[in-house]
């Protein structure tokens, strides 16, 4: 890795390792900066646990356009891993931790990346025409779980490839569109964020092949970025049933709903379990007072009591 790569712990970094020594009931009360006053929109977003839970993955503006970072919150270090003049994101860990599956605009429209944990040997997988986004990695590392709108083949719909890119196949054919999916850690269920004709968004689990779709979330708020816990009995997912987004767990056919977060005028996305299930982290995002546009968004964690 270039040492140029390394950057010193910033206000993002030390957030993060602030919130891993505190409970969440002590999580810090941040306002957001006047817009008169704002300079950089700061987009910390789409965290990840690593396989061994000390280091956390995630996408970046924080140095001008959006990179890979990998912070370690208890040493309170920070590195960016990728630094293309495009837009880099989505980034997920292989199961034994040495690979991380991202995707990219580099090649003028989104394709999945692999490269090593340390950012070295970054290579297109994908190699498509067509926008592959999201990628999740199967239990045994073997298989990458993606989204693609491949023309011909109606809207966006779930596919899956060999983790070399080779072996591409279809998962759902629906006239919804499917993103955000991952399989459970048997490899037997797959759950996704579905788009409704309607427009609203629900979150679906079906079989590993795409049979046996059934909706678990069923509310007429958005319901998105679902991901199964470590032992794939439960499934975190953020949701606007609230009024603004919150990180909520349920079990995997929908029911024992609990909502974890709650704090106002903030929305929590993107959740992730650590690898003992104890953790969830997920990205929180500031807005602007009175306009559509968010500030600012930051990573934080909080516990998990079943």
């Amino acid at each position: 890795m270039d040492s140029r790569k390394e950057v010193a712990m910033t206000r993002q970094a030390a957030i993060v390792l602030a919130l891993f020594a505190v409970p969440p009931v002590a999580l810090p009360a941040q306002e957001p900066a006047p817009h008169s006053t704002l300079l950089t929109r700061v987009t910390n977003a789409y965290p990840a646990f690593s396989p061994d839970g000390k280091s956390i993955a995630y996408m970046s503006n924080a140095d001008g356009d959006f990179d890979i970072y990998v912070i370690e919150p208890e040493q309170g270090n920070r590195v960016r891993l990728t630094d293309a003049p495009a837009r880099d994101g989505t980034p997920v860990w292989s199961p034994d931790g040495l690979r991380i599956a991202f995707q990219s605009f580099r090649d003028g429209h989104s394709q999945i990346y692999v490269m090593d944990a340390d950012g070295a040997n970054q290579r297109n997988i994908s190699n498509s025409s067509s926008n592959d986004e999201h990628p999740f990695w199967s239990a045994d590392g073997s298989r990458i779980l993606f989204s693609s709108d491949r023309p011909g083949e109606g809207n966006i719909d779930i596919y899956e490839m060999s983790a070399g890119g080779t072996d591409v196949r279809r998962i759902t054919r629906t006239p919804e569109v499917e993103t955000y999916a991952s399989w459970s850690p048997s490899g037997s269920r797959i759950v996704c964020r579905r788009v409704l004709q309607d427009g609203n968004w629900e979150v679906v689990i079906m079989d590993g092949n795409g049979g046996n779709a059934r909706t678990v979330s069923n509310h007429p708020a958005e319901d998105a970025w679902p991901v199964w816990s470590p032992d794939g009995s439960r499934i975190a997912f953020a949701s606007y049933r609230s009024g603004s987004s919150h990180i909520y767990t349920m079990d995997a056919d929908g029911s024992n709903m609990r909502r974890l977060t709650a704090k106002q005028g903030v929305d929590d996305r993107q959740p992730w379990w650590s690898p003992d299930g104890s953790r969830i982290v997920f990205a929180r995002y500031r807005w602007f007072p009175d306009e559509p546009f968010y500030e600012s968004s930051e990573i934080y964690w909080i516990r998990v009591q079943e």
